[in-house]
């Protein structure tokens, strides 16, 4: 089975576009809509959701905000921003300690991969 959580895309400027590739070819964010559910992502999941209805609709995919070069952030696009850290940083330290038990089986076992 091809795994395509590790896929990127590039775009225009040559930059990665993170994991979007698999999300947009699952048709994740239609998933989701379908199924009443959001999801919490990081800003590498910008791109996935520019078929909201306005300010007011419901996203599938919770991000942040991301500042240009032009274009800094407000008080409160940063205040938004450091909420949404609060709620993920839990998560991705779970997946880091698991990462980590992983990787210790690993070598407690001999196994190459």
């Amino acid at each position: 089975m091809h795994d395509r959580s590790r896929e990127t895309a590039a775009g225009a400027d040559g930059r990665s576009q993170g994991g979007g590739t698999a999300c947009r070819h699952d048709k994740l964010s239609t998933r989701l809509r379908a199924a009443s559910l959001s999801a919490i992502a990081d800003l590498g999941f910008i791109v996935l959701d520019d078929d909201d209805d306005g300010p007011d609709a419901d996203p599938a995919m919770i991000t942040g905000y991301k500042a240009a070069r032009n274009r800094p952030l407000t008080s409160g696009q940063k205040l938004s921003n450091k909420a949404l850290a609060a709620v993920r940083a839990p998560v991705e330290h779970g997946f880091a300690h698991r990462k980590n038990w992983r990787v210790l089986g690993k070598v407690r076992t001999g196994d190459p991969r």
